[in-house]
């Protein structure tokens, strides 16, 4: 038996490596559990962000297996892509001037709250821009990085609107779905003839493994099994079918990656950058609920709809609360999934383009 006296400096690091990662899933279980008891829609999410931020904070130095989190996309992209049905397609066509309007005055409100950010916190502008997008967190820090643009800054900003836009949507549903919320998330009772289309669901969602190796694709390991599943689904020629547990378990991943982000070094280093951020976060959630009202004006949607559609949320996030908390899935979806697509694929050139603009605050090396 080795005694504790034989032990080298890497064992008692491999020990104290091991007691972070046994006492981050304790708590983010417990913090999970607590929060379903209290019928969260995005308990799993929201429960593991926290539990990621307390150990990200006290410099645990911890982060998500790539593989994993790859994976785990590629299970929220296939989630996702389950309820892009045909109706979606067809409401779309239904309503797209509103939908095109929604999208453009949401882009312009971003780029409004990035401009703000710049003036009032001096941040530079294209990280102020990137944070401000709406749509998806982790596609915009990829983008960052790839072009050279401090991804702190943009990590801070759309992890702390991340976190403001589930504590949002979580108390809103939490207060306005009722007692369909625990209809929502009690496990799902599914046939023998599902068994394929599991398989070949979980298939889809496995490329995001290999697929996060593509550099010139933001989020690929997301955004192609979602596309993937999407063309599936909305053909009718295929239903995307998940277990309740797998779906539980990726957006767990999902909120310690976020939580972890979280470390105390990032927020020593842009700690000035803070109060204008939350400020830009509150107005962002607001201006969702703005436009979430307009949308009430011209659809028959019920007000928690209104806001998940125009939520400044990523979308894995907003979609897990939509089906949650039963509200009308396919709007939501096909707002949500709109502003995805054109932030995604048009949002660095649009950068790239508005931060030559005379409107800037031009940061010196000595403000950074």
């Amino acid at each position: 038996m080795v005694s504790l006296r034989d032990e080298t400096p890497t064992d008692r690091r491999h020990l104290q490596r091991a007691a972070d990662w046994a006492g981050l899933l304790v708590l983010a279980a417990m913090l999970w559990f607590s929060l379903s008891l209290l019928q969260f829609p995005a308990s799993a999410l929201l429960g593991t962000m926290i539990a990621g931020i307390v150990f990200g904070i006290k410099g645990s130095g911890m982060s998500m297996p790539r593989p994993l989190y790859r994976l785990a996309q590629g299970f929220a992209g296939v989630f996702i892509a389950r309820s892009m049905t045909p109706e979606v397609l067809v409401d779309a066509m239904a309503y797209w001037p509103l939908l095109i309007l929604v999208t453009a005055l949401t882009l312009f409100v971003s780029f409004a709250a990035g401009w703000g950010v710049n003036r009032l916190g001096k941040v530079p502008a294209q990280p102020a821009i990137l944070g401000s997008l709406p749509g998806m967190s982790g596609a915009m820090v990829v983008i960052a990085l790839e072009r050279g643009i401090d991804g702190r800054i943009v990590a801070l900003m759309q992890y702390a609107r991340l976190a403001s836009v589930i504590l949002a949507v979580s108390l809103i549903s939490h207060f306005g779905a009722g007692e369909a919320t625990v209809e929502a998330l009690s496990p799902e009772r599914w046939p023998e003839s599902t068994v394929y289309p599991l398989v070949i669901s979980a298939g889809i969602a496995c490329l995001g493994i290999p697929l996060g190796r593509l550099s010139f694709i933001p989020a690929a390991s997301m955004l192609v099994p979602l596309i993937i599943g999407s063309l599936l689904e909305a053909s009718g020629s295929f239903h995307i079918v998940l277990l309740d547990e797998a779906i539980g378990l990726t957006f767990a991943i999902i909120g310690l990656e976020i939580g972890l982000k979280f470390t105390k070094a990032s927020l020593v280093k842009v700690i000035g950058y803070l109060p204008v951020i939350l400020v830009s976060c509150v107005v962002l959630n607001l201006a969702g609920l703005l436009l979430g009202g307009l949308l009430m004006l011209f659809l028959p949607v019920d007000p928690l709809t209104a806001f998940l559609a125009t939520a400044p949320g990523s979308i894995e996030t907003v979609a897990l609360v939509a089906v949650a908390s039963h509200a009308q899935v396919p709007i939501v979806l096909t707002f949500q999934t709109v502003r995805l697509f054109v932030v995604v694929l048009f949002g660095p050139f649009i950068t790239e383009q508005l931060s030559k603009l005379p409107i800037w605050h031009r940061v010196s090396e000595e403000e950074l």
